[in-house]
């Protein structure tokens, strides 16, 4: 093995709006902006927490009407894993509170999941281990 990981160090996502994405990341995870502008791609921000950094951008070719599917090649979704099933409850308040459309807690025999999207469609879900719930 090359080493060990210390987890996911950032998540860079291609969206139609830089600025409303970045509102509901921050929003959601209570990031701070390191960085709004644009490079030689476009415009992008990047923001972090604690716990993880998100970049947002948009490509020339990023149509407005663009939305996430899951079922083409690449990202399916992003999952965040969390310690119980207390925590998970606390999630669903928070996305609740800011009106996300969500799953609710829903159980099978890989764990427990609360599943919601961003406004592009990109599919999210916090989740914990059976052991955990």
């Amino acid at each position: 093995m090359a080493g060990n990981l210390q987890g996911v160090g950032h998540i860079a996502l291609t969206v139609t709006d830089v600025k409303r994405s970045t509102d509901f990341y921050q929003r959601l995870f209570d990031t701070e902006i390191l960085f709004a502008g644009e490079d030689t791609v476009g415009p992008i921000t990047i923001c972090a927490s604690p716990a993880i950094m998100f970049g947002f951008r948009t490509h020339g070719s990023t149509g407005t009407e663009d939305r996430f599917d899951p079922a083409r090649v690449g990202l399916d979704h992003v999952g965040f894993h969390v310690e119980d099933r207390d925590q998970l409850e606390s999630w669903r308040a928070r996305l609740d509170d800011q009106g996300v459309t969500n799953s609710g807690i829903v159980e099978d025999p890989y764990g427990l999941h609360l599943s919601f999207k961003d406004p592009d469609n990109i599919a999210l879900e916090f989740f914990c281990t059976p052991s955990h719930a």
